[in-house]
C-alpha cells in the first residue's frame, strides 16, 4: 500500500513538473535569414514563433543597424511597423494556432559594408506576467556593392555618425519634397508614385499628405520607416524621426477601381516638417524626370531652378496614429477667461493635468506651440469636455477623460470623431501619471485591443 501511494505521488509530481516545463519552455522564437547580404540589395527574414498555448497580447521585435530599412511581407495579422531602426509586429490577440510564421524584407543601404550581429525577441503575457524569449544571435556580413566607389563605402558600425555629418555638410538650404509624375505599370495594372524628400535641416516629426483622386486606392510600397495610412482619399506617410540620409525616396501605388489606365491622375500634396521646435509646410512639387537614383549634384541642379514657398503652421489637431506618437508642438498657456460671477477666473494651473494612481487611459486631441485659448480653441472644434494640458518630453499635449478600461477610452475616441471636428484623436496610456505605451497598458491589465 505504501508503495502504491509512493508511486502515485511520484506520478503526480512528474505530471506537475511536466506541465510546468511545458508552460515555461514551449515558447520559442527562431529567425531564418542569410548570413551575407550585398549592400544595395534586399533579403527576406523568416521568423517562426512557437507560442504553445499562449494567447492575448504578443510582440516581436528586431533591431536593425543604421542604414537598414524594413517592410512587411507576411504579418500573420500583426500590426507591422519599422521605427527608430526597430522592426515590430504587434498582436493584440495572438492567432489561435501554436506556431506563427511571419516574414519581412530588409534592405541594406548601398554604401554599407562590414559585420554586425542581430537577433529577435518575442514578448508575451503568461499568467498575468510579462515574459520574453529571444532567438539565437545571427552574424550578418554586408558585402560591398560593386556599384559604389570604395571611397564612399561606410562600415555599418559608423553609418549613423557619418550619415548625420554628411547630411549636415551637404544641406542645400531647402527642405522639400518632389513627386515624380505617376507611372502606369501595365503588367500589374497600377500607377507607381515616387516621392523624393530632401530633408536638409529637418530631423524629427515630418509628414507627407497626398490627396488621391476618387476611384483610386493608395497602397504602401516603401515608406523608409514611416507610418503609412490611407483613408478618406488621403495617403499619409508620417515619421517620428526622418531617415539619416540627406535625401531619400519613398513609393506607393495607386490602384484604380476599374483596373484600367486613367486619362490623367491629378495628385496634390503637402510636406510638413519640424525644425527647431517650429512646424513648417510646403507643397509637394511634381516633376517629369525619374527621381530614383538621382545624384546629389543632379538634385542640387533641380533645387537651384525652383522657387520653394514654405509657410510656418499654427497649432493643429494631432493626427499621429497609435502606437507611435510623434513629438508635437506645444501651445503657450491660455489667458484667463471671463467666468460667471459665481466663480473666479481660471488660472494657468486650472488646465494642468494632475497625476492619478494606477494605470488609466486618456484621449489626446491636440498639440501645438502657438498661443491658444483652451476653452475657445476647443469650443471652435465642438468639444465641450474639460481639456487638460501636460508637459511631455518638452511639448505641450492636450487630453481629455480618465478611463480605467481601454474599451471605454476607445469609445470616447470614437465619440469625439463622430461629434466634433477633430478627426484624428487617439488613445494614450498612463501609469501613476507617467505616460506609457498603450501596448504596455494592455499587457499589464490583460486587456484586448479594440479597433
Amino acid at each position: 500500500m505504501n508503495r502504491f501511494f509512493t508511486l502515485t505521488g511520484i506520478s503526480i509530481t512528474f505530471v506537475i513538473l511536466t506541465s510546468f516545463l511545458r508552460i515555461f519552455q514551449s515558447v520559442t522564437v527562431s529567425m531564418d535569414m542569410p548570413g551575407v547580404i550585398e549592400a544595395g540589395t534586399e533579403v527576406t527574414v523568416n521568423v517562426t514563433i512557437n507560442k504553445g498555448s499562449v494567447s492575448g497580447f504578443g510582440r516581436f521585435e528586431q533591431e536593425l543597424p543604421a542604414g537598414f530599412t524594413a517592410r512587411s511581407h507576411v504579418s500573420a495579422n500583426a500590426n507591422f511597423s519599422f521605427q527608430n531602426q526597430k522592426v515590430q509586429l504587434v498582436w493584440f490577440r495572438l492567432p489561435d494556432h501554436d506556431e506563427i510564421n511571419i516574414s519581412y524584407v530588409i534592405t541594406a543601404n548601398e554604401r554599407l559594408m562590414g559585420n554586425t550581429i542581430t537577433n529577435g525577441q518575442f514578448s508575451f503575457i503568461e499568467n498575468n506576467d510579462r515574459r520574453s524569449t529571444s532567438s539565437p544571435p545571427i552574424d550578418l556580413a554586408i558585402s560591398p556593392s560593386p556599384n559604389v566607389n570604395p571611397e564612399n563605402r561606410i562600415d555599418v558600425n559608423d553609418y549613423a555618425r557619418i550619415a548625420s555629418i554628411e547630411a549636415a555638410a551637404h544641406g542645400s538650404g531647402a527642405t522639400v519634397a518632389f513627386r515624380q509624375r505617376p507611372v502606369w505599370m501595365e503588367e500589374d495594372r497600377f500607377y507607381l508614385v515616387t516621392l523624393l524628400i530632401n530633408r536638409d535641416a529637418a530631423k524629427n516629426y515630418s509628414k507627407i499628405e497626398e490627396t488621391i483622386p476618387a476611384g483610386f486606392t493608395a497602397i504602401e510600397v516603401e515608406s523608409k520607416g514611416g507610418i503609412f495610412e490611407f483613408r478618406n482619399q488621403t495617403a499619409r506617410i508620417m515619421w517620428q524621426a526622418l531617415p539619416l540620409e540627406s535625401y531619400f525616396t519613398v513609393t506607393y501605388k495607386l490602384v484604380p477601381a476599374s483596373g484600367t489606365q486613367a486619362d490623367r491622375v491629378d495628385i496634390s500634396g503637402i510636406f510638413a516638417f519640424t525644425i527647431n521646435d517650429r512646424t513648417f509646410q510646403n507643397d509637394i512639387i511634381e516633376r517629369s524626370e525619374t527621381l530614383a537614383g538621382l545624384s546629389r549634384g543632379q538634385l542640387n541642379d533641380i533645387l537651384r531652378d525652383i522657387n520653394i514657398e514654405t509657410t510656418e503652421q499654427p497649432p493643429t489637431i494631432a493626427d499621429a496614429p497609435p502606437p507611435q506618437q510623434p513629438p508635437q508642438q506645444p501651445p503657450q498657456q491660455p489667458p484667463p477667461q471671463q467666468p460667471p460671477p459665481s466663480r473666479p477666473p481660471p488660472g494657468p494651473d486650472d488646465f494642468l493635468l494632475r497625476p492619478e494612481q494606477g494605470i488609466y487611459y486618456r484621449v489626446q486631441v491636440a498639440a501645438g506651440h502657438r498661443p491658444v485659448n483652451i476653452p475657445v480653441y476647443f469650443r471652435n472644434h465642438r468639444l465641450d469636455r474639460d481639456v487638460m494640458r501636460e508637459d511631455h518630453d518638452g511639448w505641450w499635449k492636450y487630453t481629455i477623460g480618465s478611463l480605467r478600461q481601454y474599451r471605454d477610452a476607445r469609445d470616447l475616441r470614437v465619440q469625439i470623431s463622430n461629434t466634433t471636428t477633430i478627426n484624428d484623436a487617439f488613445v494614450v496610456a498612463y501609469n501613476d501619471g507617467r505616460r506609457i505605451t498603450v501596448q504596455d497598458a494592455l499587457m499589464a491589465l490583460n486587456e484586448t485591443w479594440i479597433p
